[in-house]
């Protein structure tokens, strides 16, 4: 029994017309949903399973005896909780989570006996299958860190846009301490000394070992969750996990935003097919071995076009076949020379030799290549001696070279229109002792092409600054090959969006086989996407746009997590037109400042914070120096000239030195020897450390400068809106003159009612509200406040007017000072809120510090008096 079982619940999904018993006995799979998310969105995943199974395996002893089952998609019920904003929340899901594990598995002696009389050979389940969106794959992670974790009850995660490095709503402390400390526990999970440690000698991280985790991102379309904070590449080994977009995958090529990507139609068919292609129910664990885990989701989810060893050791070869070639059926071509086939074959098998003027082939057809295409690839050598008019030859089959990619044709318009090519490339050094590519044609229609080429000759690394990038741009021509790449390492940021144009005008007399396309491509988190039916007659722009490197990343651990080669461009034209192409590249201003303001959305409001602190100072010093409380847009003129240029320096250079530190993990201890802090330097300011955005604290400042301005004047404007209504209202109802009506309190009645006030939220806060409600209390009462000192301000005369204007501009800053602090408290109160709605009362351990909000209950306790204002210091 679990102590949050009244808060959530827990339900077993079954598909009508499929699954026709409501005991699960097949292979648990538990969906946890994200911030604000529903159980339901199970069903798309559920229901596919659950058709792909029983349409494709379920009749197939083969796979049977193989231990392939069906899929028990099990869910939890959040209530919508907004996990995102509250820390707490995480823990409690994660908590449950484990117990309700806990219960599935114990479901499964007993359901299986009842469904089929064999399973009882099979072993009792020990683990499930997670599947985590957004905050849901922070849950599955934080599991593992919790006490009532059993070791071994997961072994397999796929999260989809999940935050995995930073929280995408960073206002409550202890959201970023989980984050912290869920990435430390799984790095150190990870590290050497876990992963070798003997049975006497074994960390708690030993829950790691088995673990496979596969993060998946939809890009650019995401705009809920930065899709650079999702990648793992620095928190799991490559062996256990890696992070993929939803454009690279095979067959999808296509973004999904924060909710679609559980709903894509392509996507959750390859997860689906791939879920069930993990399965062995005749181990423990219900999945096959962590390798073989690894093997298969890579083999689904990455695009294939990713580098190999390129000794052939991890290429995946047929059986050694031999065959006697009549001269009628073959075709020996010449070295280096092209092979282009259309519609109809020009041989059985076309053997295409090696050649010292190259080093690799480049493969491409419009035909599925592969046993149920029409072509294969094999890799050949004569053998001595011939037979009559026949030649004797070894071959062993090369088809897995082969990966589909979008197909690129005038009629095609997106990369996921649903047709694809095949494409394959093989270096010289990797066909070892073959010398032979052959092809094998068995029937008609469609194209292939192969060509060699040297690596070098067909590969260009652009060697540009950022600076001249941003300048000039990029302009490079390539020669007319069947595929080139071409590498800028200067670009790796993803801060910037790009304009690229694809041109070769010259190629339109031609008979083209395609029109020519590109892949676009990082290393470090498979991000790829294609573009189709380039350099067409139109010759549009297309946006190009990156995700990399995480600002205030300071969990990077190692030199892999930051994308040396940058930004990667593979391109294939039809060689047949000799004509170079033309690629032109050039940075999007405006796309960018969209993505940076994305990015730095909490910049803005710790900035604004700051400039209203700087002008709330300046306006303390010209009353303590001329007994006149100046308005704020008078102290916002004065920080302009004084204060704000001091500190937009001291910010550039702590900019310029963050991003000129010669390491990664230089902290403060370097600088200022003092063992108790642990800050990074990638966690202060906006954690850039590329030194060509150095300026956007800067422009962080500058903007936050105009936020507070139009603050101020949208602020002061509907206090002055309200405090006419009031006045207005008061006469039409004849109550005089607000707030001048005569008070029937005495002094001492005053003081008793405000400390009885502020005793009983004292009391609450200790048992039941959290502070923020406090604060968000003593936010409007600073309102009226503000609205009750402005209609004294207007009806005062002589001396009394400027002390009444003095006392209304002070808390008027002190108001907009609350309003700067306002989006830090109020998203917990919005999940206290929620919780309420789902009568759960059980209060927030971590939000009942009375300290916290004292000072400003008291304080604005003491300002509701209608004298009380900040004393002038005289003696300075």
């Amino acid at each position: 029994m679990t102590r949050f079982a009244g808060k959530y619940g827990l339900y077993l999904y079954r598909e009508k017309g499929i699954d026709f018993t409501d005991q699960p006995t097949g292979v648990p799979v538990l969906f946890i949903h994200g911030h604000a998310g529903s159980y339901k969105q199970v069903r798309s995943l559920a229901a596919e399973a659950s058709f792909y199974y029983y349409r494709n395996y379920a009749r197939d002893s083969e796979k049977w005896q193989n231990g392939i089952r069906n899929l028990d998609f099990f869910t939890v019920d959040f209530h919508e909780e907004f996990s995102a904003l509250h820390g707490q929340s995480i823990l409690e899901q994660a908590e449950y989570l484990n117990d309700a594990i806990d219960y599935i598995l114990k479901l499964y002696p007993q359901t299986r006996k009842i469904d089929y009389a064999d399973n009882t050979k099979l072993p009792d389940p020990t683990s499930v299958i997670i599947i985590g969106h957004s905050m849901g794959g922070i849950v599955a992670r934080a599991m593992f860190t919790m006490n009532n974790y059993q070791h071994g009850t997961i072994n397999t995660i796929i999260t989809m846009s999940t935050p995995h490095m930073l929280p995408p709503a960073p206002f409550d402390w202890k959201i970023s301490q989980l984050y912290d400390d869920i990435n430390q526990f799984w790095q150190e999970g990870f590290s050497k000394h876990a992963m070798e440690a003997d049975d006497n000698d074994r960390y708690h991280h030993e829950s790691l070992r088995d673990i496979s985790i596969i993060s998946m991102a939809g890009g650019t379309l995401d705009n809920t969750v930065c899709s650079d904070s999702t990648n793992i590449g620095s928190i799991v080994p490559e062996t256990h996990g890696f992070t993929v977009f939803s454009t690279a995958i095979p067959n999808v090529w296509t973004g999904a935003d924060h909710v679609s990507i559980l709903t894509c139609n392509q996507l959750v068919k390859v997860v689906s097919k791939t879920l069930i292609d993990i399965v062995d129910v005749r181990r423990g664990p219900q999945t096959k071995p962590l390798e073989e885990r690894m093997q298969i989701m890579r083999h689904a989810f990455l695009s294939g076009l990713e580098d190999r060893k390129g000794d052939g050791s991890d290429l995946q070869l047929g059986n050694l076949t031999f065959f006697n070639l009549l001269e009628t059926d073959t075709l020996f071509l010449r070295p280096g020379e092209k092979l282009v086939i259309g519609e109809d074959p020009i041989a059985k098998i076309v053997l295409l030799p090696t050649v010292a003027n190259a080093d690799a082939f480049a493969i491409l057809s419009d035909s599925k290549i592969g046993t149920s295409g029409r072509f294969e690839l094999l890799l050949c050598s004569k053998l001595n001696g011939q037979t009559l008019n026949a030649t004797r030859i070894a071959c062993r089959s090369a088809n897995s070279i082969s990966v589909p990619i979008p197909a690129s044709t005038e009629t095609d318009i997106f990369p996921f229109s649903g047709n694809t090519f095949s494409f394959a490339s093989i270096e010289f050094k990797e066909m070892g002792t073959y010398s032979y590519l052959a092809i094998a044609d068995k029937g008609h229609g469609g194209f292939l092409m192969i060509e060699s080429f040297r690596t070098r000759r067909n590969s260009e690394v652009v060697r540009q600054s950022m600076l001249s990038i941003a300048l000039e741009g990029v302009h490079v021509k390539t020669g007319p090959g069947l595929f080139t790449s071409i590498r800028i390492p200067s670009i790796e940021s993803p801060i910037l969006a790009y304009h690229l144009k694809v041109s070769r005008p010259n190629c339109r007399s031609y008979e083209n086989h395609f029109s020519p396309f590109l892949r676009q491509s990082i290393s470090t988190m498979h991000e790829s996407k294609f573009y189709v039916n380039l350099a067409g007659k139109m010759e549009d722009e297309t946006e190009v746009s990156i995700h990399g490197r995480t600002a205030f990343a300071s969990i990077v651990s190692s030199s892999r997590d930051i994308d040396q080669n940058g930004l990667s461009f593979q391109i294939w034209m039809d060689p047949s037109c000799p004509e170079p192409l033309q690629l032109d590249l050039s940075i999007d201003w405006y796309g960018s400042a969209g993505r940076l303001g994305f990015r730095n959305g909490i910049m803005l409001a710790t900035f604004s914070f700051i400039i209203v602190m700087l002008v709330f100072a300046s306006q303390i010093k010209c009353y303590n120096d001329s007994g006149i409380f100046p308005h704020f847009g008078q102290g916002l003129s004065y920080c302009f000239q004084r204060s704000i240029p001091i500190v937009m320096v001291c910010v550039a250079i702590c900019s310029i030195a963050q991003c000129a530190s010669p390491s990664t993990y230089y902290t403060f201890d370097d600088l200022w020897y003092l063992p108790s802090t642990s800050i990074s330097w990638q966690d202060v300011m906006t954690g850039n450390t590329d030194p060509f955005f150095w300026w956007i604290p800067l422009a962080g400042l500058a903007l936050s400068t105009g936020i507070v301005s139009l603050l101020w004047l949208a602020v002061d404007g509907g206090i002055r809106l309200s405090a006419y209504l009031s006045v207005f209202f008061s006469n039409q109802c004849g109550l005089g003159v607000w707030p001048m009506s005569h008070n029937q309190e005495t002094r001492q009645q005053q003081i008793q009612r405000r400390a009885i006030t502020t005793l009983v939220l004292f009391l609450l806060v200790a048992t039941f509200i959290p502070y923020q409600f406090v604060f968000v209390v003593a936010f409007l009462v600073q309102l009226v406040t503000c609205v009750r000192s402005l209609v004294r301000a207007w009806i005062a005369t002589g001396r009394m007017d400027i002390k009444r204007t003095n006392r209304y501009n002070y808390m008027l800053s002190i108001f907009l000072l609350f309003f700067t602090l306002l989006p830090f408290n109020l998203p917990i109160l919005l999940v206290w809120i929620r919780n309420i709605s789902v009568h759960w009362f059980v209060p927030f351990s971590s939000d009942h510090n009375v300290l916290s909000i004292a000072p400003i209950m008291i304080y604005v306790e003491l300002l509701t008096s209608n004298r009380k204002m900040l004393p002038r210091q005289r003696n300075r």
